[in-house]
């Protein structure tokens, strides 16, 4: 037990930013693979598919391997989907806008549309935030002040 608290506390708060990209990662994936068939889009993007899921194990790597490098490839490769996703959807999305298709987006849309734009917005954090640990810097001025008393 006391090497998994010293493993999870010597994790930066990028880690804990990538395991909630990899969810948010799946959950875009799964939503997207769920309701990206539609009238207007008779296939799913695969370069969309491909990215998410290519992103999901790059953050799922750097859960167990912490590097930073890699965060910010799997941003980039979030953010590459989200596009790809966008792009299959644009006749969809011009459709409600004109009110062909009714005059809001579907929740499958919605879904899709956050949990993409998350997962990059979390990776890309995580990158950025790979090294900073808060809790170190209090546990270290805690062993400071034991130090002094003893």
């Amino acid at each position: 037990m006391n090497a998994f608290k010293k493993f999870l506390a010597g994790r930066g708060v990028g880690y804990y930013l990538s395991l909630c990209a990899v969810i948010c990662g799946i959950v875009a994936g799964i939503t997207y693979m769920a309701t990206g068939v539609t009238s207007f889009n008779p296939d799913l993007n695969g370069c969309a598919v491909g990215c998410a899921w290519a992103a999901v194990v790059l953050c799922a790597i750097t859960a167990v391997f912490d590097f930073k490098d890699v965060r910010y490839v799997a941003a980039m490769l979030y953010l590459y989907g989200f596009m790809w996703f966008i792009y299959s959807q644009v006749t969809y999305i011009a459709n409600v806008f004109v009110a062909i298709d009714g005059y809001g987006f579907t929740a499958g849309f919605i879904v899709t549309f956050v949990f993409f734009l998350l997962s990059f917005v979390l990776a890309l954090l995580a990158g950025i935030l790979s090294g900073w640990r808060p809790w170190a810097k209090a546990q270290e001025s805690r062993t400071e002040v034991k130090d002094e008393t003893v």
